[in-house]
């Protein structure tokens, strides 16, 4: 028999709150152009590097706007970025605060020490979480084991006591090899569905 479920482990952007997703047309805006694929030009190595804390944002923004010649600066880069932080995942903070009263929730991210920073003093929801872990500290990504192994170390806790909740079938692939189970986040509605089939209820 499987061991129950005290442990829900959470993806932060597009799953709790926007990350990149959603700051096209503001660019569009800023640029005074038409753009497609816009959200393509923040991926890459530099992104990683970024969220590895190997560069910082100022490089990383600076990196982009050069390569693309873009006429705006990196200061109105930030202020889009961090605006676009501000939105919630539809119900998603109320859902963490009740999850909080009967699990251990852990936040794992991929993400920049300067969003960090600015999305923690403006989220107060993130507080529901005992743990945060962030790749900028580690200096690994979701995209290999070792966030997950250490996590699981420094709690001392069994792997089948967690689940994984992230919009990303390829994060949730990795955890599967640390014998974690997952969740691929769709929406607030879909997520309470699949919890309930892991025996996690509110």
């Amino acid at each position: 028999m499987q061991n129950k479920i005290t442990h829900l482990i959470f993806d932060l952007s597009e799953v709790l709150i926007r990350g990149l997703v959603g700051i096209d047309d503001k660019l569009c805006e800023l640029l005074g152009m038409q753009c497609d694929n816009l959200l393509n030009k923040f991926g890459g190595e530099h992104l990683r590097a970024l969220c590895k804390n190997e560069i910082t944002e100022e490089k990383y923004l600076k990196s982009i706007i050069a390569k693309e010649k873009w006429n705006c600066s990196t200061k109105e880069l930030k202020k889009i970025i961090r605006n676009n932080f501000h939105n919630i995942i539809r119900e998603m903070d109320e859902l963490v605060a009740e999850l909080s009263k009967g699990y251990l929730l852990i936040l794992l991210s991929d993400h920049a020490r300067e969003w960090i920073e600015y999305i923690e003093e403006y989220h107060g929801f993130l507080t529901c979480f005992s743990k945060r872990i962030y790749s900028f500290q580690t200096g690994h990504l979701k995209n290999d084991m070792h966030n997950f192994q250490e996590l699981l170390t420094d709690l001392n806790i069994s792997s089948d006591s967690c689940l994984f909740i992230d919009d990303r079938k390829k994060n949730i692939d990795v955890a599967h090899r640390c014998g974690i189970k997952g969740i691929v986040f769709k929406d607030h509605d879909q997520l309470i569905s699949e919890l309930a089939s892991f025996g996690v209820v509110l």
